[in-house]
């Protein structure tokens, strides 16, 4: 187990030990590198431990769940499908330590890496302070991560409220739910906790849910919630929560009229995160931040020439992929010695793993138009795969979006049972600048969903094919599926 032996200096300084500087500092110990790593909270950080992971070991739950209690028309009989929700929670406990592989702490200490609990402070651009000791680095990498954003909501506090970190390990399932936010940690948590049996109301400001998502996912994904019970209020401005008669009041502004949102056991807030830089003391080091994050080139460098950032700290892309992306290239850039790597943004895939999934990558047609390109969009209903209809899994659509001269792929928009592992091609393809042209000729099995992105790609590759419909032959020409097949 690694000893400082009273030397406080290091080859390396990390200042948090989530996805992005966990991969920092284990790169850099194998290289060889004297590392300290910093963390306040648990290693492992917020998606490990109350965020990606925990979340999505719910989502499965809550899907066995909803699949029991519809298995009738798959000609199977659930006498009884409840759900034991202290059972929910251990799975949760048991997903999260295999994933981190036991004690984190021990297993960071074991590799080498000097791991201090505390929270990091900068008092010069070269030194550190955790728990009352300096330490000395010759580089460093801000690695931080995000925090919650709350609302200065009136009664808010004193009420009382949870955010996806308690959320993830309630003892018991509230009888009703109102979620503060209609983004993607919003519509995660309405879905998961409706399947479960809590009354879920979502109050959002926007017009629509997922503002940032093009419409033609989007829309289908909100009737979904709503089929399955989700109550969902949009153009929603919440500044007032009291306790009245046992239950949390709800009121705000709704099309410019004052309006009484609801009455629920429990407010879960999801409106945001924004970087934890305030500890830091940044000033202190000569580091340049905004409000939205540390500022960094294509390098992942500070205006401190050996001063690095990764991850949620920069404000870039809020994702864990991305944190992992970036702290290989900051690692190599700091350690490495080799040619300087650059980070590329063309392509960045993400999914909202909703059921069914919302998964993305690029820009949206709305963006496309703004950004001056001369659009070509094809869509494909879901409910026109064969795949989809001998599993049952019918809702959704796919969405391709492509500069009309060029054939280029300028975003990928799917919602779809396996959204997420329909993408991976399209982000291929734009990474590589390949085209639609590129999926379109290439073969792909039957019957899967996977077609779903090849006939899109199809029908924007060979607009002088006459009568295109009879080309996709079976695949065309379904009828209106039923609800219970």
């Amino acid at each position: 187990m690694a000893e400082d032996g009273g030397d406080r200096r290091y080859d390396l300084i990390v200042i948090g030990a989530g996805g992005a500087g966990s991969i920092v500092a284990g790169e850099a110990n194998n290289r060889g590198a004297r590392v300290a790593l910093i963390e306040r909270w648990r290693v492992g950080g917020t998606c490990l431990n109350v965020g990606c992971d925990p979340t999505k070991t719910l989502v499965r739950s809550a899907q066995i769940l909803h699949q029991a209690r519809h298995a009738a028309r798959f000609g199977i009989t659930v006498p009884e499908a409840a759900p034991d929700w202290p059972a929910v929670i251990g799975r949760v406990e048991r997903v999260i330590d295999a994933i981190r592989g036991g004690d984190g702490d021990r297993n960071i200490r074991e590799s080498g890496v000097f791991l201090y609990k505390g929270t990091g402070r900068f008092v010069s651009p070269h030194e550190v302070e955790v728990n009352g000791e300096t330490l000395w680095g010759e580089k460093i990498v801000i690695a931080t991560g995000a925090a919650e954003v709350i609302p200065p909501i009136e009664g808010l506090r004193e009420a009382g409220y949870i955010t996806n970190v308690e959320a993830v390990a309630l003892p018991e399932l509230p009888r009703s739910l109102t979620i503060i936010g209609g983004g993607v940690i919003g519509c995660e948590f309405a879905q998961i906790f409706t399947r479960f049996g809590v009354d879920v109301t979502i109050l959002g400001s926007a017009d629509r849910l997922l503002p940032r998502e093009d419409e033609a996912v989007v829309l289908p994904l909100q009737d979904v919630l709503r089929r399955e019970g989700v109550s969902i209020q949009m153009g929603c401005r919440v500044d007032q929560v009291e306790r009245r008669d046992g239950l949390l009041c709800v009121s705000g502004w709704r099309d410019g009229e004052r309006a009484e949102h609801c009455a629920t056991e429990t407010i879960l807030v999801a409106a945001g995160r924004k970087p934890s830089l305030d500890a830091l003391d940044l000033a202190a080091a000569g580091v340049v931040a905004t409000d939205r994050g540390i500022v960094v080139d294509d390098r992942l460098m500070t205006n401190v020439p050996h001063i690095a950032a990764v991850g949620d700290a920069t404000g870039l892309y809020p994702f864990t992929h991305i944190a992992d992306y970036q702290a290989r290239i900051a690692e190599a850039n700091l350690m490495g010695g080799g040619p300087t790597q650059y980070a590329d943004y063309r392509a960045v895939p993400w999914t909202i793993f909703t059921d069914p999934e919302l998964a993305r990558v690029g820009l949206t047609e709305e963006q496309a138009r703004d950004e001056g390109y001369d659009v070509k969009c094809a869509t494909v209903q879901v409910r026109d795969l064969a795949r989809a209809i001998t599993a049952g899994e019918t809702d959704g659509v796919v969405k391709l979006v492509s500069d009309r001269a060029t054939g280029q792929l300028l975003g990928g928009h799917i919602l779809s049972a396996n959204a997420g592992e329909m993408l991976p091609e399209v982000v291929l393809a734009m990474r590589a600048k390949l085209g639609v042209v590129a999926i379109a000729d290439a073969i792909h099995s039957y019957p899967t969903l996977s077609e779903g992105v090849f006939w899109a790609a199809f029908e924007l590759a060979k607009p002088e094919m006459a009568a295109i419909q009879a080309a996709r032959g079976h695949q065309a020409a379904y009828r209106e599926v039923p609800e219970d097949l």
